[in-house]
């Protein structure tokens, strides 16, 4: 049975509310261990020892934080973009632009993570140098996994993003638009709670 246009959007919807939560969750609790580590990192410094590992720990949490963010900006539509010159177009050449621009971007997003899943096959069973029981394969894991997940992120927006651009909605448009409208609103409230 298949679904029909208006379920197939609830579905994509669902399921971009879920791999943002489930992005923001893990994307957070990286940041609490990194956060962590550096602060454990300064305290054995300041005690007058260090971590060996602590460096490179770090840096391969950062990394992981820096990509798994990229692919919830992904799926967002919060990349640096050219809505402006995208809206401006005629409706045919939206719509052509719209449609390269996306096999322009997946594709890229496709081939690099494919080069990134290769070259892990390279580094056999390379350690850490500090830690030797973390394998390689879990730091260069970052490149495949979060292209991948930036892969869906722009599948699982594509129906909404497609929409958005035939109704010549331009989202940096819309996102000034609820500021402003936010801002208005706590003016108000700001007043009203001086007069009384």
């Amino acid at each position: 049975m298949a679904l029909r246009r208006s379920e197939y959007g609830k579905v994509m919807i669902k399921i971009t509310d879920y791999l943002s939560a489930a992005l923001q969750a893990f994307t957070i609790l990286l940041l609490i261990l990194l956060t962590c580590v550096v602060l454990l990192g300064v305290g054995f410094r300041y005690l007058g020892g260090s971590l060996i590992w602590y460096d490179e720990v770090a840096s391969v949490l950062l990394a992981w934080i820096t990509f798994l963010g990229a692919a919830l900006a992904m799926l967002r539509n919060a990349h640096i973009g050219f809505s402006g010159i995208l809206y401006h177009l005629s409706m045919p050449a939206r719509r052509l632009t719209f449609g390269l621009v996306e096999v322009v971007v997946i594709g890229s997003l496709t081939l690099i993570g494919w080069a990134s899943y290769a070259v892990m096959a390279y580094f056999g069973s390379e350690s850490l140098v500090s830690v030797p029981w973390v394998p390689r394969t879990a730091v260069q894991g970052v490149l495949p996994v979060s292209l991948g997940l930036m892969v869906v992120a722009r599948l699982v927006t594509l129906q909404v993003r497609w929409r958005e651009t035939r109704e010549g909605l331009d989202p940096d448009e819309k996102e000034i638009r609820t500021e402003i409208a936010r801002s208005q609103a706590q003016l108000k409230d700001y007043q009203e709670r001086e007069r009384g």
